[in-house]
């Protein structure tokens, strides 16, 4: 399991981007262990999905944790939505009674009475999703007619975003030869192949679960290739589906790409990776900027009571125009651009909360001086 967390590391490691909770739970009986990071709630109640994973240790599922809440709430700060970041990871453990771990799980997001929503991420299944449902009410399960298919939703905006890349790029529309790697055939990866199927793109496709490849390349019509070379292949799109932290000063080196746009979190190790991109005339969409459908679709569900998000899913099409025009305005990357704007959008907030926090004269409600 590693050395034990230490309260003043984990203490240090929230304020490096200013995480504002970060709960650890357990439940020894059903084998249930986890950490929830709450990043921001400045603009709302923090969503975010809850994954499941074998961590090598409890610092790993930590940084993991804290890693993809900051990005929900940039996800949700560039979307113009009112919630923040939040995620929850579950360290996959032998005999875990699953059931009645996510039942657990669902009690203790209940107990936050509505400050934190959570949904699918990696790992969970629709049956882990309707327990956790049997527990507490902040939960996007599925089936649900009138959430809909919060992947799908994810696939959705993932497409309006790569559709904004390839006219940016001047590459040809529907119907012409677009060739696209898939990394990573899971739920949304697989939703996305199937979209890029119908727009008659030309797929090749990896997964690490060879029967699931070979199973998405019979219906896609696709060639299968290596997971180790797929980033490298020689194609007009990358689209990476499985986890983060594919693209590295290093990997991005050997791209033959014009387009890197996929539905993975956190694809780029470091900053600089992104300014690599940037500098070898590789387009870049912002991971957290293309792939916010299921988070859009969500937070106009269970916030803003919306029947249908499919005009707001439109808008990730605009927004990753947008920073494409101003990174090349300014001859900067997307993905600071992309920060950047986000940034923006969370200071104005907490300053409009901070001059608001008062009454009128600005003092602090109940403040006797």
């Amino acid at each position: 399991m590693g050395p034990p967390l230490r309260t003043m590391d984990i203490l240090e490691q929230m304020s490096v981007q200013d995480h504002e909770q970060v709960v650890a739970f357990q439940n020894r009986e059903v084998g249930l262990r986890g950490i929830l990071a709450i990043h921001d709630t400045t603009c709302g109640p923090a969503l975010g999905g809850v994954r499941i994973w074998k961590y090598a240790s409890e610092d790993e599922a930590l940084a993991d944790a804290l890693r993809l809440s900051r990005g929900m709430t940039y996800k949700a700060a560039i979307s113009e939505l009112p919630c923040g970041g939040g995620k929850c990871v579950i360290l996959l453990r032998e005999g875990m009674k699953r059931a009645e771990a996510f039942e657990a799980y669902g009690q203790m997001v209940e107990s936050l009475n509505g400050r934190f929503f959570t949904g699918r991420d990696v790992g969970i299944t629709d049956e882990d999703l309707q327990a956790i449902a049997r527990t507490t009410q902040y939960v996007a399960k599925e089936p649900d007619q009138a959430l809909g298919d919060i992947s799908e939703h994810t696939a959705i905006g993932v497409w309006h975003g790569l559709r904004a890349c390839l006219e940016f790029a001047g590459i040809a529309k529907k119907g012409s030869r677009v060739r696209v790697a898939v990394q990573g055939v899971g739920s949304v990866g697989m939703l996305l192949g199937r979209i890029l199927k119908r727009e008659g793109m030309e797929l090749v496709v990896a997964d690490v679960n060879a029967e699931r490849a070979a199973e998405a390349a019979k219906e896609l019509g696709a060639r299968v290739v290596d997971p180790t070379e797929i980033l490298f292949a020689e194609c007009d799109v990358i689209a990476p589906c499985a986890l983060g932290g594919v693209l590295s000063i290093e990997t991005v080196a050997r791209l033959r790409a014009r387009i890197v746009c996929g539905c993975a979190n956190n694809q780029l190790t470091k900053p600089e990776a992104g300014d690599e991109l940037a500098r070898r005339g590789i387009i870049y969409a912002p991971d957290y900027l293309v792939n916010a459908g299921g988070l859009i679709r969500g937070a106009e569900y269970f916030l803003l009571k919306r029947a249908d998000s499919k005009p707001s899913l439109e808008r990730i099409h605009e927004r990753m125009l947008r920073v494409l025009e101003i990174a090349r305005e300014r001859s900067a990357s997307t993905a600071r651009i992309a920060d950047e704007l986000a940034e923006t959008r969370l200071k104005q907030a907490k300053t409009f909360r901070d001059l608001h926090w008062g009454d009128k004269a600005g003092k602090p409600s109940g403040s006797s001086n």
